[in-house]
């Protein structure tokens, strides 16, 4: 199962751009180190308690999926292919992609989206949501 650690409620993340942390994974029984912003991980810890599985796994089935995409682009080109993407990008990309299938209107509505200020409730949200000014 997913980490058991204490998870921060999305209206309660912190603001703004943090540095990179580092994790260190096993995958393919290798342990790989990661860098990642925190939001990132959170989003992946919370990804993973919802579908009840490790960083780990979901690591490692990322990891494979990218390389099946490598090796599927490099045998239908007449070239060497597109060079590799590191995994701490594809997990960028999974966590966005994960969260943006399960965006819904009602989810955006309730978030305070589509007022013209696409910042509001995000970490660059200068005035918290609640705030009334």
């Amino acid at each position: 199962m997913a980490s058991e650690g204490k998870q921060t409620p999305r209206n309660n993340q912190s603001r703004g751009v943090s540095s990179l942390v580092g994790r260190a994974l096993e995958l393919s029984g290798r342990t790989v180190q990661i860098r990642l912003e925190p939001s990132y991980w959170e989003g992946l810890d919370e990804i993973c308690r919802r579908e009840d599985l490790t960083v780990d796994e979901v690591c490692a089935d990322v990891k494979e999926r990218m390389e099946q995409q490598i090796r599927r682009s490099r045998s239908g080109s007449r070239g060497s292919g597109q060079p590799g993407v590191s995994l701490a990008n594809a997990l960028r990309v999974f966590v966005v992609g994960y969260y943006r299938q399960a965006a819904t209107e009602r989810g955006h509505a309730r978030a305070g989206h589509g007022r013209g200020d696409p910042f509001v409730s995000t970490p660059f949200d200068s005035v918290p949501a609640t705030t009334d000014s």
